[in-house]
């Protein structure tokens, strides 16, 4: 379970609504995106769904398959993931 203050400090980034826009636009299923990243399709769903968040290192792996930056500056940024 994460715990309810990590939930609420990463909600305004919205990586799993990114993650999941991201995706669509390439036209790439989770199990395609799984192949790329070396990440499960069921973890890709659960982070797209906000019920994982991911660490640092998986954030990056699916970032160079996009070519997006991680920058987390500001919570309405563009770039990130």
């Amino acid at each position: 379970m994460v715990n309810k203050t990590i939930v609420e400090g990463l909600r305004p980034y919205a990586l799993g609504e990114k993650l999941r826009t991201l995706r669509l636009r390439k036209s790439m299923g989770l199990v395609e995106l799984g192949k790329h990243t070396g990440l499960s399709a069921a973890m890709l769903s659960k982070l797209e769904r906000g019920k994982l968040f991911p660490t640092l290192p998986t954030l990056l792996r699916i970032a160079l398959v996009f070519g997006v930056g991680l920058s987390i500056s500001s919570p309405t940024s563009a770039s990130v993931m």
